[in-house]
Order: C-alpha cells, then structure tokens, then sequence
C-alpha cells in the first residue's frame, strides 16, 4: 500500500506532459496547417515532419507508449497496402503514397503511456475554439473595414511556395460577391474552419455548455459559411438533447434558429439555404462529398475481383475521375476501400476503432465523421494531429470514469487531483 502515493507522484508529471504533447500537438494542428514545409513548393505540408517528430520525441521520453494491438492492426494494414501496390493494374499506383500512409498514420499506433485527462483535452479544444471563432468572426466583419487585403493577408500576401497548395482559401459568399467566406486566417479552407469550431462546439458541450462560449463558436460557424461542420451537429445534437435532457440547450438552440431566420437576409444565410438541393445533383459539391464514392466504387474497384479485395492500390483514388460524367470526391471511408480493397479497408477500420475507441464518446463522433466523411483526410496530417490529441493520446481512461471518480472522491471528503482539471 505505501508503493501507491508513490506511484502516484511519479505519474503525475508524466500525465502533465502527455497533457503537454496533446496541447503542442492540437496547436500545431490549428495554427500551422497552412504552412508548407520549406522547399517542397508547396506540395507537403509542415505538419507532415511536426507530426511524427512529436510523437517521436514523447514516445522517447517516456510520454507516448506503443499499442500493441493497435500497433499489430497498423502492421497489417502497411502489409496489405504493399501487397497491393505489387498487384496493382493501376499506371498511377505510388509508393510515396505508402510511404506517407506510414508516416501519417503510425503516430496513431501509440498512447499515453500514463493517464491524460480526456476533460481537460476537451477543455482545450473548446477554449482553442472559442479563440479562432474569435479571429474568424474578427476576419469576417474586417473585410468591410478595412479591405480584403488586410483581412485574408495570409491568402493574399504570404509566397506560394511558404503555404500548402491544392486548397481554396478564398471562396466568395455566392458566385460574383466580393465578400469572402472566413476561413478562420489559420485554416486551409472555411470548410477546415467551420469542422474544427463544430468539433470544439461538441467538446463544449460534453464538459459542461456556458452560454458565452456556445455563442462565440456559433458566431464563428455563421461567419464560416460552410455546410460540412453543420451536418455533423446536425446528427449530434438531436441525440444529445434527448439523452441528456438539457432544455435550457434545447431552449437556447431554438431561439438561435429564431434569430437567425429573422436576420436571414442580413446575414445572407441563403448561401446555407441553397446548398440543401446540392445533395440531389449529381454536378454539385454536396452531391459530390457525400454520394460519388458510391458510384466510383461500383464502377471501378467492384467490378473486378482482385480491386474488390485489394484495392487498386495508394494514390490512385482520384486517377478516372476526370472520365466520370459527375463531380467526384474521395472522402477518407471512400479512399481506404478504393485503394485497399475489402481487406485493407477491414484491417484499416480496426486499427483506428482500436486505436481511438477509449475516447469520449461525444467527442468521438465528432471526431471520427469528420475525418471519415467530409474530406480526404487519409494523409492529411493536420487532421489525424487531431485525431491523436483529442482520441487517440488521452484514450487510456474514458471521460465517464473521470467524472465517476472525482464524484467518488468528493463524496469521500477527497479533491480529485489536479491534474485531471475541473469545469
């Protein structure tokens, strides 16, 4: 028994800096995700080194910890994928595209080698949150105070090859209009804005709503003009509000809505409106995220026995898309089952329930639709930081048991330890 308070004290600054890494780890997610590693013109993105260069340096010091299962999961899936490189029919198969599959995704593979408080990540995001709906809301309402120019300086004045290409920063309100949609200044695009505030808002919720807090993020998503973090709360909230109970929200999501179809017109909240009938045509960008996997699988890797199982192989998800009659998009579910068949697909989807099963589950849903559902976040690196800090690191104890045993300790007359942070 005298073993105990030591083991504690030794634990204790060893969940303090897993707590640390999560903190860097879901900073350089937010704030650098712009930056493009220096000499690759813009192709590959800073986060890309950050990422496995933290995970490296924690895992060293003691922070971070192999999973073993979810390490085994991750071994067969690399397996897979290099089986399916040797075997594929695809010309545009690539190596590098393992290559970085390996790279991106073995941080996943780890844990905290001690207890992180998944409440006090939560904390964070939501406080993260808060701070860039802040900046997005302050970059909005400054195009028409000071200029386009100043308000997206980022966008307009920083060297192609210092940000990370292939992405739309700047994305008028409708077709023609001079105003622009945030994207939160640190963010590649509004849609990348608009998921991250919608993942903080979940987080906020979980942990304990106020109502400054819920309006800040909510101000942020208005300004973000973007659909994609919106559906996910729209699955969510319905469920929260029923299992929980909590009118006051109910109430105040309701007069919210009130509100804001009063100021329709002001806020021009049909560039939301007019979105909805995207998801019956087949040109449009709605149709396009959440329906055209389904065809491009059909067509191309079910039609054929060895795709069907092994897939036609990394990077080639996006190699007929130009041959199809409709706009296609490769979301992250759509792209492992494109690229690694039905065994790569099933080893893949394991090794991330394994890897990030132990986290809240609020925050879990929020998490996981975003990354498997609004974009092609396979190698994305900024996006699985996320994944890591808020799911993955802080996995070992479930929220509930935190707030069972601090329960536990006041009724015995003890403080939780401050190291697992209260509201």
């Amino acid at each position: 028994m005298a073993d105990a308070p030591v083991a504690r004290a030794i634990a204790l600054p060893t969940a303090q800096s897993g707590f640390a890494v999560c903190v860097l780890t879901l900073l350089c997610a937010v704030f650098l995700q712009k930056i493009a590693l220096p000499g690759t013109g813009g192709l590959y993105p800073l986060n890309l080194l950050v990422f496995p260069a933290v995970t490296l340096a924690a895992f060293l010091g003691g922070v971070l910890e192999v999973h073993t299962r979810a390490f085994v999961w991750y071994a067969l899936v690399v397996c897979l994928g290099t089986l399916s490189t040797a075997l594929s029919p695809s010309p545009h198969i690539s190596v590098l595209s393992l290559g970085f599959f390996v790279v991106a995704q073995g941080p996943l593979a780890f844990r905290g080698a001690s207890e992180i408080s998944s409440h006090r990540v939560m904390k964070l995001v939501s406080t993260v949150g808060c701070v860039t709906a802040v900046i997005g809301v302050l970059q909005f309402i400054g195009q028409f105070i000071v200029g386009a120019d100043v308000a997206f300086f980022l966008d307009k004045h920083l060297p192609e090859n210092v940000t990370v290409a292939g992405y739309n920063s700047l994305i008028p309100l409708y077709w023609s209009s001079p105003i622009f949609k945030s994207n939160g200044v640190v963010f590649l695009e509004p849609s990348f804005f608009c998921q991250f505030l919608a993942i903080a808002f979940v987080a906020e919720l979980v942990v304990g709503a106020t109502g400054v807090r819920l309006i800040l993020l909510s101000a942020g998503l208005l300004c973000s003009y973007s659909g994609t973090g919106l559906t996910m709360l729209a699955l969510f909230l319905p469920f929260y509000f029923l299992h929980h109970g909590h009118i006051r929200l109910f109430l105040f999501a309701a007069l919210l809505c009130l509100v804001l179809i009063s100021l329709g017109d002001t806020l021009s909240l049909d560039a939301f409106t007019r979105r909805l009938s995207e998801f019956s045509d087949v040109q449009s960008s709605g149709w396009a995220r959440f329906f055209s996997m389904f065809s491009v699988l059909q067509k191309v890797v079910f039609a054929n026995d060895l795709t069907f199982f092994l897939g036609r192989g990394p990077g080639t998800v996006q190699e007929q898309f130009r041959l199809f009659s409709f706009n296609a998009f490769d979301p992250t579910w759509g792209k492992v089952i494109y690229e690694y068949g039905l065994f790569g697909s099933l080893a893949y989807f394991r090794f991330l329930y394994v890897a990030a099963c132990r986290g809240p589950k609020g925050l879990r849903f929020a998490v996981g639709y975003t990354y498997l559902f609004l974009g092609g976040y396979l190698l994305n690196p900024s996006i699985l930081m996320l994944l890591a800090g808020l799911l993955v690191w802080p996995g070992k104890t479930s929220f509930a048991s935190e707030r069972s045993r601090g329960t536990a300790m006041e009724e015995t007359g003890r403080s939780p330890v401050p190291a697992l942070g209260t509201r």
